[in-house]
């Protein structure tokens, strides 16, 4: 398999559009002197502390601190929930974030107290201590555990600002978004400014999606950080020392929210419940997607089709790269080579497919495109101090940018977005939206004096304009689908984020490369975004830039259909990477992993309606599961898919076993039914058409039969399979698109398993909701009944036809309240025994 080599990315830019390079070293020839004109100059000289407290003046759900050289306020949003603000000034009006979406909490119940050397301010879940002699901050635990600790605190310098703290030799360093890293970022600097890497290696910093909040998890607490700061910024990790932490950024006010924990779930609780929860997605996007850059005509998305009908490869949406566009030009479409594109669009969903087409935020300067014509005359488009609209190259050649901080801008994108929706497009993804330029690297963005409007208060780019930019465009793509579907629910993607990104839109992990390695980044890379509250995630499968082989593929097929999204694309120029290009034995594979996917499909909604709800990711590190399980603080090799499936997947090249990490508790081989105690580490066999999956005892898996998309037929038969032991499973229904869920046309199902004393093994199933699903009859398969049982009831009548074979017991019925299983009187004691066996700590 050959290596990737950027050359190539750029010789392929070079023949797309010769005059866009010829664009590229102009702009950087204007660049170098607007920034003799405009550049913002370094802060240079001491940082400034606060100096000792001198008074306190308490509030109601906090205080403001009065310091020798500046003012602190401290704000409970609720009991979990501390905002921590620095001026010099001392004003105090309601801050204005991006990332925040509520704070409309109900009011906590704070307590103070005050001696010679501390004030505090404390709920019933977090208490923050002020020193007097230097006005740092300690935030413990109602029984003391201290959570962080200042070390130098928070300072300034002109207009950068910075917070240092401790770093706890034990606490284990999460989120900050998308790090081409291991899980466990501590030891690094990481940077806070969204950058197109064009395409990444392991460790290359920053690339897309910079999301300054921080998890750190030790083994008797967890806490979580918002630097509620978008300016260019950073965070070190231990990397300058070993045991200190520090926030920085190059403007805005200093100010950060801590959440208390005490676990990691109830940290993206409350995280998510401050920025926002992701919006239920219409269950097609949880299928799978195909992409590439270089389906160019209509003749290629029909011959793809083709393919994949014919071979029974289930596929629910199709992309349209840069190609499709006219010249590159936003909103439009080449009339050549899709020259009936909503017919084309229409043929496409009549055969199951979704189309998704991509948008990019250069506008293409020309006096003959609408579009441009009209963002100039209704003044769309970012400027330079002095009022000239901001012209850089990208794919078009030279081009404009809306100013996605303003409203009205917002409103004018989300309205064309409205008209390739009516042409048939049922999703958009946001590319190049860091903002990307073609470009030398040192101009690779927007210069840092480029000014936006900020909702009328005004921003330069350096100070929030670039770190928001992604996450506003996908807000404004967002609405107009909204607006033109409003009975509908929404799929956006983008490449760029910052904190409160899942408001509006899923990610992706970028332009990787077709590697082993990267592979093996994908898990990491996606579990960090999960943690960074942005869980609808997942990487280019197969590698974007590079060659892949049947094997790699393989193998990435395997992890992905377990991924939260699941998207096979790869770049023009490059091997195709379609189901079947590797020939029939690894298509034969492939095709039993894409049909896992939609096996699996009920159980994967109910995770993302429970990430919908309350924040929990949708993928979670094994940390998770124990954190007090310090051995589990940097496995990124395997992962649990919601509470009951754990993911081992094959990472190594001509691997055909694994070891793999199962936490305490019993666990079922997926394969084989074998069960298999926790806390250690055992070898798995996985030759190449195997994905290792465990999954917990006594948890229930909804599944459904194969399809070929979702919704190709009617549910007629749905199937619970059951893993014998001790536990309970929720299991979410609905519609699957459309919003009358909103309005309480929704199931929950509840499971309790458990063992009887008298030796039986019962389910008990209880529902709440309105919704009524398609199918009459369900399938129940219990995993890990060790003999042929005796008798099989179902609410206490015997079932009239049930089967046993290989530890599997099956019966067909309708909605039932209890299931119970007999075991015959000799060896039902040794049954539980063997299924209950105590789990190892």
């Amino acid at each position: 398999m050959s290596r990737f080599n950027p050359k190539a990315l750029y010789q392929l830019v070079r023949s797309l559009q010769a005059q866009t390079m010829l664009d590229a070293m102009q702009y950087s020839r204007s660049v170098r002197a607007r920034n003799r004109r405009f550049g913002l100059k370094k802060a240079r000289g001491r940082f400034t502390s606060l100096g000792k407290v001198t008074s306190i003046d308490k509030r109601a759900q906090g205080a403001v601190i009065h310091c020798e050289n500046g003012h602190i306020e401290l704000h409970f949003l609720s009991a979990e929930i501390l905002r921590v603000r620095v001026r010099q000034d001392g004003e105090f009006r309601p801050p204005f974030s991006y990332a925040v979406e509520r704070i409309d909490f109900p009011a906590p119940t704070v307590l103070d107290g005050e001696d010679k050397q501390t004030f505090s301010a404390r709920t019933d879940q977090l208490v923050c201590r002020v020193l007097k002699n230097t006005a740092g901050l300690r935030f413990e635990t109602p029984d003391g555990i201290v959570i962080s600790e200042d070390d130098g605190g928070m300072t300034w310098r002109e207009r950068e600002v910075r917070w240092t703290r401790k770093l706890p030799t034990d606490e284990a360093c999460y989120g900050l978004g998308e790090r081409a890293h291991a899980l466990n970022l501590r030891g690094k600097r990481w940077e806070l400014w969204n950058t197109d890497p064009m395409p990444y290696q392991r460790g290359a910093d920053p690339i897309y999606a910079s999301i300054p909040f921080y998890l750190g998890v030790r083994a008797d607490v967890a806490h979580g950080i918002l630097w509620d700061n978008p300016a260019r910024g950073y965070v070190d990790l231990g990397a300058e020392k070993s045991d200190r932490m520090t926030f920085g950024a190059e403007d805005n006010e200093l100010r950060f929210y801590i959440f208390a924990g005490p676990t990691p779930q109830n940290v993206l609780k409350n995280y998510t419940a401050l920025t926002g929860h992701m919006p239920l997605p219409p269950m097609w996007a949880l299928g799978y997607h195909q992409s590439r850059w270089g389906y160019a005509t209509e003749e290629d998305f029909r011959k793809l089709v083709q393919e994949f009908r014919q071979r029974r490869l289930p596929c629910d949406v199709l992309y349209f790269d840069i190609d499709y566009m006219d010249g590159y030009r936003c909103f439009t479409w080449d009339r050549k080579r899709f020259a009936k594109m909503p017919t084309l669009l229409a043929d496409l969903a009549r055969q199951g497919f979704k189309s998704v087409a991509i948008l990019d935020p250069g506008i293409k300067v020309d006096p003959h495109y609408p579009i441009d014509e009209e963002g100039q005359r209704e003044d769309m488009f970012l400027k330079y101090p002095d009022g000239t609209r901001v012209v850089a190259p990208v794919w078009p050649g030279k081009c404009h940018f809306p100013d996605f901080t303003s409203a009205p801008v917002r409103a004018w994108w989300a309205g064309h977005v409205m008209t390739l929706a009516q042409a048939g497009f049922a999703g958009f993804w946001n590319d190049m939206n860091e903002p990307a330029l073609i470009a030398r690297k040192q101009d690779k963005t927007l210069a840092d004096y480029v000014q936006h409007d900020w909702e009328g208060e005004g921003k330069t780019h350096v100070a929030g304009g670039h770190n928001v930019y992604g996450m506003l465009m996908a807000r404004a793509t967002r609405e107009g689908l909204q607006k033109y579907r409003p009975d509908k629910r929404v799929f956006t993607l983008t490449r760029a984020a910052h904190a409160g990104a899942q408001r509006y839109t899923s990610s992706w992990t970028g332009d990787n490369v077709s590697t082993w390695d990267h592979l093996r980044l994908s898990i990491s890379m996606a579990l960090n975004m999960g943690l960074s509250g942005l869980p609808f995630t997942g990487p280019d499968v197969g590698g974007f830039a590079g060659s892949a082989d049947g094997e790699l593929l393989t193998r990435w097929m395997q992890l992905g259909c377990m991924l939260p999204y699941f998207r096979s694309h790869t770049m023009k120029g490059m091997p195709h990477q379609e189901p079947w290009s590797f020939g029939e034995k690894y298509e034969r594979i492939i095709r039993c992993a894409l049909e896992m996917r939609y096996q699996f499909l009920p159980y994967v909604y109910s995770v993302f309606v429970q990430c919908a709800q309350d924040g929990t990711p949708i993928i979670r590190p094994l940390f998770w599961v124990d954190p007090e399980d310090k051995d589990l603080y940097s496995v990124d090799d395997e992962f649990m898919l919601g509470d009951s499936v754990l993911v081992a997947p094959v990472l190594d090249q001509g691997a055909d076993q694994r070891k793999v990490y199962l936490p305490h508790g019993v666990w079922y081989e997926y394969g084989t039914g074998k069960l298999i105690d926790g806390a250690q580490y055992i070898t798995a066999q996985a030759p190449l058409d195997t994905l290792p999956l465990y999954i917990r005892a006594g948890h229930t898996l909804p599944m459904w039969p194969t399809m070929q998309f979702v919704g190709e037929r009617p549910l007629e038969e749905s199937r619970l399979r059951v893993y014998a032991g001790s536990g309970d499973t929720s299991v979410y229904e609905d519609a699957g698109e459309g919003l009358d869920y909103q309005k309480g046309d929704f199931r929950w199902s509840y499971f309790n398993c458990r063992f009887l004393p008298n030796g039986q093994f019962a389910i008990q199933w209880r529902r709440a909701g309105k919704y009524e699903p398609p199918y009459q009859q369900i399938r129940v398969e219990v995993v890990g009944i060790p003999s042929e049982p005796e008798m099989v009831e179902i609410d206490g009548q015997a079932a009239p036809i049930w089967y046993f074979e290989n530890g599997v017991v099956e019966f067909l019925t309708k909605s039932f309240s209890e299931a119970r299983i007999t075991g015959r009187s000799h060896r039902s004691e040794k049954a539980q025994q063997t299924i209950l066996r105590p789990p190892k700590k």
